[in-house]
Formats: C-alpha cells, sequence, structure tokens
C-alpha cells in the first residue's frame, strides 16, 4: 500500500509540477487517494494548452488565532468574525478583515487557506460562515486579479459556486488551493498580476505568430524566443527571415508604451501566445537615424514552428520571392524520418534530431533503437522494471501534427509523465514506405489486429499514441490515443493506462516472486542433491583409492614375499649344496666296538631333540662342524655351545682336535641359534 501511494504521489507531481511533497500529499488524501480526481481538481477542464499551476515551492503558513494581525504580504489574511462584536479596537490593525454572522448553535470554525499563484503563495485565515467567493474578493484585494477571472482549484469538490458556503464543504483546518486564470486574455486585465508574473517568464518561451504582408500576399511564421530577448533582437530575427531590414519594419501588435530595448517578459506581451503583424515600408532619413544597421548573424534561438505549407497563401507566389544573394534564409523543414533504405536507428536518430528542431529540446525521449529492442528493454524485462510502450505515430500532412506535437506532446507535464512511466518510440508514417515498414513490425510484435488498425489510420486520425502493455506474455495495445485529444483528455487517458498497467504489473510482480521462490527451492533442491552427488563421488573415489592403495600394498607384499620366498630358496639351495658337499668331506663315523680313542659327543638342537654321532679323538673341530652342517645346521646361524665351562666352539681354532678342546671322551653341545 505504501509503495502504491508513492508511486502515485511520483505521477501526480510529474503531472501538476509541483515539487512541495506536504502540498501534494494534502491534495491526494482530500480525494482519498484517486490520482485521476486529484489531477483533473487543479487543471481545467476545457482548456487545450496547459493550464495547471507553475513549479512553486510553498512557504509554510503559520496557524493564525483570530486575535492575530495582518502585517504585510506574507501573513494571512484574516477574516476576524468578532470583528463588529469588539469594535473599533477590536479591528485595528486588521486591513482585510471583514465581519461575519455568527451562527447560535453551531460554533464557528477558522479555515486556513495557502492559495498558490505561479511562484507566489497568499495564506487566507476564513470563518468556515464565509463563502467562496469571499476567497476570490480577498484574492482580487491583494492581487488585483477581477473576481470573474479566477477559478480555484483544491477544494474538495469539482466545482462549487461563489456563493457555496465553506462549512457545506466540510473543509479540514489547512487546505491548499490554486488559482488559475484561464480567462486572463491580456496583461492589462491588472497591472499588478503582469509584474508579479514577469519573473516567472524571464527564461519561459513565448510563441509569436509574425504575419508578414507584401501588398495583397502575405506569409505567416510561428517563432519562439526566450522571455530574457529583446524587442530589437525579434525584430532582427525577423529580419534573417524575410531580408526587411528593421528600419524598414513597420509593426502593429506591440505594446504601446515599449521600445526596441525592452524585453518580452517586461513588455506586457501577453504569454504564451501572441500574434503580430509586419509589412516593409520605405526608409526614411528619421528612421535611419533611430534605427542602427541590423546585425548579419541569425540568433539561434529563432525556430520555424510552421509547415512548408503554412507560408504564403496566395498559390501563383514562390517562396523565392523574399530571397537576397547576402543574408542567408532559415533551414526549411527536413523530414523527420527519410524513406531511403535506412536501419531503424538511424531512421530514429533522424526523427528524434529534426523532432526537437522542430519542436525545441522540450520532447519525449525517444528511443533510439529498433521496435524489438524497444520491445525487449520495456515489456520482456523483470516485472519490477517493466514499463508502458508508447509508440507515437507521426503524419507530416495532418492538420492536428503541429498542435499534438507543440502543445500537448511537448508539454512538460506530458514529457514528465511519459519520461517516468513509458519508452517512448516514434516512427513517422508520412512516406508510405514508412507505413508498410511498421505494418510488418506491428504484425510480428502486436498481432494482424493491431496492424490492421495502423494501416487504416487515415491522415486526418494522426498522430497518434498507442499504449503497449504486456499480459501474460503477450503484447497488447491497451489504448491509441488519436491527436484530437485536449491536455486534459489525454494526460486522464495515460493516468488510466498507467493505473491498468500498474494493477497487471503488481500481479505479474506478485508472480514472478512466486515463481522465483519456486525456482529458488527447486535450485537449492539441485545444489543440494549435486553436493550429495559431489559427496558420494568423492566417497567412491575415497573407497577406490584406499582399495587402489590396499591392492597396491598387497601386490608390493607379495613382491615381497615372492622375493624373500626366492632369496630363502636359493639361500637354502646354497646351504643344500653347502650341505651335501660339506657332508661328503665328514669323517666316517666309528664303531661302537671299535678300538681307539673315540669321543661321544650329544647334541640338543633347537626343539629339544639330540642327535649322538661318535667322533675319533683326533678328529679336528672343522670336522665336528661339518658334520654339523651337514645336519643342517650352518655356523652362520647357529652357535655351538658346551656345557661347563660355556664356550662358543665355532669361534674356537677349528683345527684343533677334540681332544685338544676336551671334548673327548664324551660331551654335550648345545646349538642355539645367533
Amino acid at each position: 500500500m505504501a509503495d502504491t501511494r508513492d508511486q502515485m504521489l511520483v505521477d501526480f507531481q510529474a503531472f501538476t509540477g509541483i515539487d512541495d511533497v506536504d502540498t501534494c500529499t494534502a491534495i491526494l488524501a482530500q480525494h482519498d487517494w484517486n490520482l485521476e480526481l486529484a489531477v483533473n481538481s487543479i487543471m481545467h477542464d476545457e482548456s487545450p494548452t496547459d493550464v495547471g499551476p507553475a513549479r512553486m515551492t510553498p512557504q509554510e503558513t503559520g496557524r493564525s488565532s483570530e486575535s492575530s494581525q495582518f502585517v504585510d504580504r506574507s501573513s494571512p489574511i484574516l477574516i476576524d468574525d468578532d470583528a463588529s462584536a469588539s469594535g473599533p479596537s477590536g479591528s485595528s490593525g486588521l486591513p482585510h478583515s471583514f465581519g461575519g454572522a455568527r451562527s447560535n448553535t453551531t460554533p464557528t470554525r477558522m479555515i486556513n487557506f495557502n492559495v498558490e499563484y505561479r511562484q507566489h503563495n497568499i495564506p487566507i485565515v476564513l470563518p468556515d460562515t464565509e463563502t467562496v467567493g469571499k476567497i476570490k474578493e480577498m484574492l482580487q484585494a491583494e492581487i488585483g486579479i477581477p473576481v470573474d477571472k479566477q477559478e480555484l482549484k483544491g477544494l474538495v469538490k469539482r466545482r462549487v459556486d461563489d456563493s457555496t458556503v465553506l462549512r457545506d464543504l466540510y473543509l479540514p483546518k489547512d487546505n491548499v488551493l490554486y488559482l488559475l486564470t484561464p480567462h486572463l486574455c491580456s496583461p492589462t486585465d491588472h497591472a499588478a498580476a503582469v509584474n508579479r508574473a514577469q519573473v516567472s517568464h524571464k527564461h519561459d518561451e513565448y510563441k509569436l505568430k509574425v504575419v508578414f504582408r507584401n501588398g495583397t500576399q502575405y506569409r505567416m511564421y510561428n517563432l519562439r524566443f526566450k522571455g530574457s530577448k529583446t524587442i530589437k533582437e525579434v525584430k532582427q530575427d525577423v529580419y534573417t527571415l524575410t531580408n526587411v531590414p528593421v528600419r524598414c519594419q513597420s509593426w502593429k501588435g506591440w505594446p504601446s508604451d515599449v521600445n526596441d530595448e525592452t524585453c518580452l517578459c517586461d513588455s506586457e506581451v501577453p504569454f504564451p501566445n501572441h500574434e503580430l503583424e509586419m509589412e516593409e515600408k520605405a526608409p526614411s532619413s528619421t528612421q535611419n537615424a533611430k534605427h542602427s544597421k541590423p546585425q548579419s548573424s541569425k540568433s539561434t534561438e529563432v525556430l520555424m514552428d510552421s509547415d512548408s505549407d503554412d507560408g504564403i497563401v496566395e498559390p501563383d507566389v514562390e517562396d523565392d520571392m523574399f530571397e537576397t544573394q547576402d543574408i542567408p534564409q532559415t533551414r526549411r523543414n527536413e523530414p523527420l524520418m527519410s524513406p531511403d533504405n535506412q536501419t531503424e536507428t538511424e531512421a530514429l536518430e533522424q526523427f528524434s534530431r529534426e523532432f526537437a528542431e522542430r519542436y525545441g529540446e522540450v520532447h519525449p525521449v525517444f528511443y533510439i533503437g529498433s521496435l524489438d529492442d524497444a520491445i525487449r528493454d520495456a515489456l520482456q524485462v523483470k516485472a519490477t522494471e517493466r514499463k508502458l510502450l508508447a509508440l507515437y505515430l507521426h503524419h507530416d500532412d495532418s492538420i492536428q501534427a503541429n498542435v499534438f506535437c507543440s502543445q500537448l506532446l511537448c508539454s512538460e507535464s506530458v514529457v514528465n509523465f511519459l519520461s517516468a512511466n513509458f519508452l517512448t518510440w516514434a516512427w513517422d508514417l508520412t512516406h508510405p514506405d514508412n507505413m508498410s515498414r511498421l505494418v510488418t513490425a506491428a504484425t510480428k510484435h502486436f498481432g494482424s489486429i493491431a496492424a490492421n488498425q495502423i494501416r487504416s489510420y487515415r491522415t486526418e486520425q494522426l498522430p497518434a499514441l498507442l499504449i503497449i502493455s504486456r499480459s501474460k506474455a503477450t503484447n497488447e495495445v491497451l489504448d491509441a490515443i488519436q491527436g484530437h485529444v485536449t491536455l486534459v483528455e489525454l494526460m486522464t487517458r495515460l493516468l488510466h493506462a498507467v493505473d491498468v498497467f500498474t494493477e497487471q504489473k503488481n500481479l505479474d510482480i506478485a508472480e514472478e516472486r512466486e515463481r522465483m521462490h519456486r525456482e529458488m527451492i527447486k535450485q537449492e533442491q539441485d545444489i543440494a542433491y549435486q553436493e550429495s552427488l559431489e559427496a558420494d563421488r568423492k566417497k567412491a573415489e575415497a573407497a577406490r583409492e584406499v582399495e587402489e592403495q590396499q591392492r597396491q600394498e598387497r601386490e608390493r607384499q607379495l613382491a615381497l614375499e615372492l622375493a624373500e620366498e626366492r632369496k630363502r630358496r636359493e639361500e637354502e639351495a646354497v646351504k643344500e649344496a653347502i650341505k651335501e658337499s660339506i657332508a661328503k668331506s665328514v669323517p666316517d663315523e666309528p664303531a661302537e666296538d671299535a678300538e681307539g680313542a673315540i669321543a661321544k659327543l650329544r647334541f640338543r638342537i633347537p626343539g629339544g631333540q639330540l642327535i649322538e654321532r661318535r667322533f675319533w679323538a683326533d678328529n679336528t673341530l672343522q670336522d665336528l662342524l661339518n658334520f654339523l652342517t651337514g645336519k643342517g645346521f650352518h655356523t652362520e646361524d647357529y652357535k655351538v655351545l658346551t656345557t661347563y665351562p660355556r664356550r662358543d666352539v665355532t669361534q674356537l681354532d677349528l683345527s684343533q682336535t677334540l681332544e685338544s678342546v676336551k671334548l673327548y671322551p664324551q660331551e654335550t653341545l648345545t646349538l642355539e641359534e645367533k
């Protein structure tokens, strides 16, 4: 709700040109935030031109009690309804106070009015027993504008009579009113009103219709000048158009009390439109003395506002009758869009450039690009960024083209509103080739019905402003505004289009948010699923790596075992060969009953088993060890120990005899692994 009111406030400011937020909020609140009623309440319903209030900065009005005095023009104009009871002393110092009847049954309320007129605020305080006409009377006394020339906008009701009692309007205590003067046709209605308006027109644009008479023929020029231009500069610029020197110009329509050095804003020339007449006269010596030689440079602010067929009225008169060899002529209006084979971007660049040449720099910002690009940038975007697409269709041969462009389309309120709520794309239908190109594009984007509607437009039905919206992925023509409308009707239809579009846009935003929410949930689920897959993949990869490492370890162990087994077998083979070889060198065992010195030896091998063997006492220790080697007990693996004293036989001199090492007649030897 707050976002809708904020947007409504922005649109209201764009329509009316009122910058003060509090003032705009108060007006919208008075009309229950109905934008159309609020805009219409301060705009003249029947005026073809923009008569809305100028931009202003309202001054804050203080609250005034019934006893406050009127000191200067910034103080409230107070109506003291107790003045008759207080006598002369009670009314002293109140030159703007008037008596009023107080009801015996209903207490009187004091109502504050802040009346905005151009760039001035007139604060007024009245009892609710007074009428609307009393406000106008006090405004007449303050700024000099007659009551019958005043129109007050901003009251709760659309139209009220001067006799309407304020109490019957149920107004709040503080009110903002807007004073319009659409019927103030001449600046001589009141000098004070003119003096107040002069300052605001210094930088504004005057539209002068100059009729140049040359005998029985005449030519009309629609020219635009800044209010700071002097009358002399206007005459010099007309000289560049007509080749009539300033000293030879005879004018009708200037105010009587002005001279050549007077600025337009100080000349009491009606703003913004005024008609003048000029004809050539023979130069005289007096005129030569009074007027200086005209400058040869052309003013850059002079603009031709009329089409080429608005020139000479007589059909048998040609344009070159006013040409001279020394003075350059004003450029003719070029076509807004050439019919040659140029791209849409080039055509739109030419249209925007020529449109500014004709109607000034204050005009809608035309989109430079193809219709495809305009639709994509305006309608085929996120719902929050979406705008209406305004298609302006122009035709130079239409009699309404000049008025519609200069008075409506280039109105500041329309320009501001289009800039804030629309993307504006323009096309010139003057040449048939351009019409065919647009119909083809319209058929593609809007369907055959809209294309046939564009094709069926007659010249007098143009220019037209097509409002394109988008609903449920389909482009549709929301409204077709033709050039015969008034400014208020144009604004009303634009407002209605924006309201309809905003309602649909809000629905689209809600749907888009729901869709984005669903997509976000789906995306989160997809991410979680992908993360789960990734975790499973990593887990499987880790398992494969572990398995691979285990496989490699098994292979390595197997290789080691095989190598060890091979080595063991080789060693065993070597040992077996050594054993067999050594076993052959062991002396034969003496017989048990043999005569001679025989040593009986017992060998305790690992495992506790005993091996008995008889040796000759003169056999050497080497023979003993060879015997053990032949049994598989190699001396590099085993120690051969005596019982007492404990000795390792393998460490003794192996050439000694058994008897010499006291292994005779018998001994028990123990084998231990080293």
